[in-house]
């Protein structure tokens, strides 16, 4: 699949994989992702522990003696740490540190060594991420120095750095030495295969539903709403591959809550139902697309009782979307269509529109079984316009990106 410029997930977790130095790199080398001030790459294999940093340049500085760059680093184990980078880091090593966030000033700190020029200051809890990741301005200082920082788009280092890391344990051994370029529109053999499907949020935290098959094998996994300048990383939480299902959770909370579809249980032959997806993601439009059409039948493919037949157009990277009623509720979710081409072959017939997804009867109580409180239908809720059907989904809708998947295409 073509990779576009603003996908994070895949410029990241390609690179993470195939590039990284083995001494100490300079300010230019073996950049991951460049944004806002934020450079992301690979820790030297020089360093104690494997995985990524996300460096933020001094926006000004407060003092004339020199604070060494500061960022995240995040580690194989799956830890995210706040970090000093950079040849000044060793300076900083034994010396008491103190970090504000905003107007919050977290307890003091002495950093230790990680590698020659890196010096971790501490892990970070998730609530501390997600107050990070909100802030407007972070200060650091010693009794000698101190440097402050804007923190626009750390939100999106964060992810990026957990995607990188995650990419490299997956990958399961060090990155080559030298640094090499990525082609976004190929890909070569020791690069990790990048597919993308649809997801829509379930909870107030951030938990994604979708499908089993569009997650498997994935060695990272990012997801992306409507509104979000980045990636956000995320992790599967549980799957049904029964019914083709995969519940997602967010590495670090969303700063703000989001937008969560209510569900109705029952499904009704005939009623008019929309769906929301990133088909051919790459080719067709990055903001989504939406579609409408009618339940054809209670039943899937051989007559199976957990699915139904839709006639709504489904293409590749619908997978996983929600199907809402009239009201925009969801009753099932998008899980696949018919082989036109096999269909050719077996039976000299062209089908069209020919489409399944799984009946919201058997998502709700996959989601309830791993604590999700599935948002009930109200019992009066008027009928919604259709694009008022479509803004609805296009809120509660995501972008999920898959590195290293079964496939090279979308899902």
């Amino acid at each position: 699949m073509r990779i576009g410029a603003g996908a994070v997930c895949a410029a990241v977790v390609m690179a993470a994989v195939s590039a990284v130095s083995s001494s100490p790199m300079s300010a230019s080398e073996g950049i991951l992702w460049e944004k806002d001030g934020w450079r992301v790459r690979t820790l030297a294999s020089s360093a104690s522990a494997q995985g990524c940093q996300a460096v933020k340049a001094p926006t000004s500085r407060l003092d004339a003696s020199g604070v060494a760059p500061w960022g995240f680093i995040g580690t194989v184990d799956g830890r995210l740490s706040l970090a000093m980078v950079g040849p000044a880091a060793e300076r900083m090593i034994g010396k008491k540190v103190t970090v504000t966030v905003d107007d919050w000033r977290l307890p003091p700190a002495v950093p230790r060594r990680l590698s020659r020029d890196l010096a971790v200051i501490g892990e970070l809890p998730a609530k501390q991420m997600s107050r990070i990741a909100a802030a407007r301005w972070l200060t650091i200082s010693t009794t000698t120095a101190k440097a402050r920082y804007r923190m626009t788009g750390a939100e999106a280092a964060l992810s990026a750095v957990s995607l990188c890391a995650n990419a490299i344990r997956a990958a399961g051994a060090k990155p080559p030495a030298t640094p090499r370029s990525v082609n976004r529109d190929t890909k070569s053999e020791t690069s990790p295969r990048m597919s993308a499907g649809t997801g829509f949020y379930v909870s107030a935290s951030g938990d994604v539903l979708t499908n089993a098959h569009v997650v498997e094998g994935c060695s990272a996994i990012g997801i992306k709403g409507h509104g979000d300048t980045g990636f956000r990383a995320v992790r599967v939480r549980a799957s049904d591959i029964k019914h083709d299902l995969a519940l997602l959770g967010m590495l670090m909370p969303p700063i703000n809550p989001p937008a969560v579809l209510a569900w109705r249980r029952e499904t009704r032959l005939g009623e008019y139902i929309s769906i929301f997806g990133f088909p051919y993601m790459g080719r067709l439009a990055s903001a989504g697309t939406f579609s409408r059409g009618d339940i054809a039948a209670l039943a899937g493919m051989n007559d199976n009782d957990a699915q139904f037949q839709l006639s709504a157009p489904v293409q590749p990277g619908n997978s996983g979307g929600p199907v809402v009623d009239e009201h925009g509720h969801v009753v099932g979710v998008v899980v696949g269509r018919l082989n036109p081409l096999a269909m050719v072959r077996e039976k000299g017939d062209f089908p069209q529109n020919v489409n399944f997804a799984i009946k919201s009867a058997h998502a709700i109580p996959f989601m309830e079984a791993h604590g999700i409180a599935v948002a009930a239908a109200a019992p009066n809720a008027p009928r919604l316009s259709g694009p008022d059907v479509a803004e609805r989904l296009r809120s509660g809708a995501v972008l999920v990106m898959c590195a290293g998947g079964l496939e090279t295409s979308s899902r």
